[in-house]
């Protein structure tokens, strides 16, 4: 399903793609680790964490201006769109297709994907009514770190846009990859690393998804597989007018539920784990693709859920982490669980975990209208899938999503304490499902 991606623009625009010496996306004469860095460290934390936020930004503003961030999007290629489920998808243009969001109507993008769900009737599993693994889990989650969330989410934020049809994005799914493969090098043990396969997925557009399978050795393909999941890319409004590149760092949207899960694999490693069924933790570049928070196109997702329906492949259950920081003043801080477009059962799986593991309350709320996630291409292939958000709909960041303004320091609603209980309940779900 994933060819190749081969641009005309100047891959070799080395602004793109300057790193200072520990991986993060800063221009070269003001790396964040430099010795007035070290400095601030010793005035504390505090002070060091808003110096820190505020040297990101203005490095971000900085590369955004000065460098030729290109978008490659050709706004005359065809694309095979469907308005509604009910009548025949229709081809239009790139640019019909801007067009239809502005506007706020909503449709799925299937023209790598028009048969996603008809290849064959999925098995359907139940699911736990109690915690099974608590031995594992709780051995798990006082190996978490939440300095790590702040520290990981802060850098790969730093680049000006995670667009998917950017070089920018092309650079921050690269860090990504790396982030990755840097843990399971430090973390993972010998037995571990013997059985877990990191890889990018490419796509016809410049930014890749990014994989980690963990599977026992010798375990059949067609074994029911456990995936976690969260979009790597990002989006600001103002993209979709085409105009020169703007800021785009989208902390909460995914940057919050991509580091949620990135933490929760690093637990599994520092403890050992090795899961009796497979283990997936997913990426997916190209979810946002939309102007619009009613709107959404799941590229990158659909492209990974059409490649495992077609290869006959068993999905125990999918769980998607999109927005996990954010919790808004003078309202019970909960774990959400989306009640539109998911499976059931799963979904009280998760208050099963959330009641067991994270000790916090859940509400339950739908999607207004057609929005989604990527758990949505699960469905869609007739895969089980569920979904976790930061708060119920009316609670979450609407304010600042999708602007320049999705930052860490933009409000103290943005919470890692927050965000942490993602991870423990990223960490329960993984166990929970892949420990038989």
């Amino acid at each position: 399903m994933c060819a190749a991606y081969d641009t005309k623009a100047n891959l070799n625009d080395e602004s793109l793609l300057d790193f200072d010496g520990h991986g993060s996306p800063f221009t070269g004469d003001s790396p964040v680790w430099n010795n007035r860095g070290r400095l601030l460290q010793r005035a504390g934390p505090a002070r060091y964490r808003e110096e820190r936020y505020a040297q990101l930004h203005d490095d971000t503003v900085k590369r955004a201006s000065s460098s030729s961030l290109v978008f490659t999007l050709d706004t005359n290629a065809l694309r095979l769109v469907q308005f509604n489920p009910d009548e025949p998808a229709l081809w239009i243009t790139e640019s019909a297709k801007l067009k239809a969001k502005r506007k706020g109507m909503s449709f799925f993008d299937i023209t790598d994907t028009p048969d996603l769900g008809s290849a064959f009737t999925k098995e359907r599993y139940s699911y736990p009514k109690q915690a099974k693994a608590s031995n594992i889990v709780n051995k798990i989650l006082p190996l978490l770190s939440k300095s790590r969330l702040e520290d990981t989410l802060t850098d790969f934020s730093a680049f000006p846009t995670r667009y998917y049809h950017s070089l920018s994005g092309k650079a921050s799914s690269e860090w990504l990859l790396q982030k990755i493969q840097n843990y399971t090098a430090e973390f993972a043990s010998d037995a571990q690393k013997e059985i877990i396969e990191v890889r990018p997925v490419v796509h016809p557009w410049p930014q890749t998804s990014i994989i980690i399978r963990f599977a026992p050795l010798g375990v059949l393909v067609s074994t029911p597989t456990t995936i976690l999941g969260a979009h790597c890319d990002s989006l600001n409004y103002k993209n979709y007018t085409l105009e020169p590149v703007t800021i785009d760092v989208s902390k909460d949207d995914d940057g919050s539920g991509t580091v949620s899960i990135l933490e929760a694999y690093r637990g599994l490693l520092v403890f050992g784990y090795i899961p009796a069924s497979p283990l997936e933790f997913h990426f997916y570049s190209g979810e946002e693709v939309s102007d619009s928070e009613l709107t959404w196109c799941l590229l990158g997702s659909q492209a990974i859920a059409s490649a495992y329906e077609l290869a006959g492949r068993s999905v125990r259950a999918m769980q998607e982490y999109d927005m996990t920081a954010w919790h808004k003043t003078n309202t019970t801080e909960a774990i959400n669980i989306i009640t539109s477009g998911v499976d059931p059962d799963l979904s009280d799986f998760q208050k099963v975990l959330i009641d067991e593991y994270v000790g916090l309350p859940w509400t339950e709320s739908k999607y207004p209208g057609t929005a989604s996630s990527d758990f949505a291409s699960w469905a869609k292939a007739g895969y089980q899938s569920c979904h976790v958000t930061e708060a119920s709909w009316l609670k979450m960041n609407h304010q600042w999503v999708h602007t320049s303004n999705d930052r860490i320091d933009i409000s103290e609603e943005f919470s890692f304490d927050h965000m942490f209980n993602y991870v423990k309940l990223a960490v329960a779900f993984a166990v929970e499902l892949s420990s038989y």
